[in-house]
Formats: structure tokens, C-alpha cells, sequence
């Protein structure tokens, strides 16, 4: 989203959204893995004790937004009227759209989700227009998938920070899908082996991309 892929200074960006994180999460506190050495109880599977600590995620995100704008990288529209290719899985409760000023770049749509009884718990990426759903935070959310919430936040991180640097790539075929995000291994969804999905990336002819510049 910068003028310039070369002159984005990422770890600068990164150090600016902690300092706006810290005023953002309110004294939300973050959380260690709660089952790090054993396997989680069959009890916590699709078990939500506190959904709401998971508006950390948001609080994070909130951080992001109010940096590209101080940057002067980009502007915020809240609540826009949005158009999803396929509408993401999470139900989505409120929206704000980053409109980019560098040409080329991809609108980067940050929604707030649903989980459990809590309104804005989870985050949900999108970028385009229409959007496509990208990922969203937590990816479950219940007790057995929390793995602590610093691996959330640097998720989200890795993904912003892929989309606003020029490093997202989304590649289909219109049966299978490839997501590469920056220095991320690549998500996919449809059947793939490892050769395929690093053919598609050197040489997506025949593939649907959609990116966008820095």
C-alpha cells in the first residue's frame, strides 16, 4: 500500500502497530498455550470458556488501521457496503475497508466476527473488490485449538503485513486455490501435492491471480 515496495520499512511498520497496540487492547491480556505438552481433553473440543479474551485479535487489528492511516499509506472507510465472492464462514458483524492510495494496490478488508456470544471476538481478512475471504482469526477458537494468543497475533501480522507489502498472491483454477502470503507457507484448498503448489507459484498460466502492489 506504500509508494513504493522498496521504500516500506516493515520492521518500522511492525514497531509503530505494537506501539498503537498497546493503547488499542484496553488491558486485554494475552495467554500462554493452555495444553502445551499434552493433547487436548475430548471436554474442549468445541468448548468456548471465555470468547471473549479473543478481542485481542481485534485490538490488534485496530492497531494496524490506525498506522497505515498515520502513515498516509491509506484511508478507512467504516461499515462500507461490501460484496464477498463467496461469503466467509464467520458471521461477520462489522466491516471497515482500507482503500489504498498507491495505484494497484488491493483494498485490505478488516471485518469483526462472531464467536460464541460475543459479537466482535473473532477478525476476518479480505482483500478486492469483490472481496475474497483471505483467513480469519482465530481460526477456531475453542479451548482444544487455542494454542495461546501470541500465535493469533503474529498470524494476523504475517498476513497484513503480506498484503500491504505487494506479497500476497491468490491463484486458482476455479477447482483448486493457492494462497501465498509474504514469507508464509502457502495455504491451499483443493487436492495438491507440494510439486503442484510450487509450479502454480513459478508459472501460474492457466491460473486466475489476483495481487496487487505494494
Amino acid at each position: 500500500m506504500g509508494h513504493d515496495a522498496d521504500v516500506i520499512d516493515e520492521s518500522g511498520l511492525l514497531a509503530a502497530v505494537d506501539g498503537s497496540f498497546a493503547r488499542t487492547r484496553r488491558g486485554l491480556a494475552q495467554w500462554p498455550a493452555p495444553h502445551p505438552d499434552r493433547l487436548p481433553h475430548d471436554e474442549e473440543y468445541e468448548r468456548l470458556l471465555d470468547t471473549a479474551k479473543w478481542r485481542i485479535i481485534g485490538a490488534r487489528a485496530e492497531a494496524w488501521l490506525i498506522e497505515l492511516v498515520g502513515a498516509g499509506v491509506a484511508r478507512v472507510e467504516s461499515n462500507p457496503v461490501l460484496s464477498w465472492r463467496e461469503t466467509p464462514g464467520p458471521l461477520i458483524m462489522r466491516s471497515d475497508r482500507v482503500v489504498p492510495r498507491a495505484p494497484g494496490a488491493l483494498p485490505l478488508i478488516v471485518a469483526h466476527s462472531r464467536i460464541g456470544d460475543v459479537d466482535d471476538a473473532g477478525v476476518v481478512l479480505g482483500v478486492g473488490e469483490p472481496a475474497e475471504c483471505v483467513a480469519w482469526f482465530p481460526t477456531c477458537g475453542c479451548d482444544a485449538c487455542d494454542t495461546g494468543s501470541q500465535d493469533e497475533l503474529d498470524r494476523l501480522d504475517a498476513h497484513i503485513l503480506g498484503i500491504v507489502s505487494g506479497r500476497f498472491r491468490l491463484l486458482t483454477d476455479g477447482v483448486r486455490e493457492v494462497i501465498a502470503i509474504g514469507d508464509t507457507l502457502p495455504s491451499t484448498s483443493g487436492r495438491f501435492d507440494r510439486r503442484d503448489i510450487d509450479a502454480a507459484l513459478a508459472n501460474p498460466d492457466g491460473w486466475s491471480e489476483l495481487s496487487g502492489a505494494s
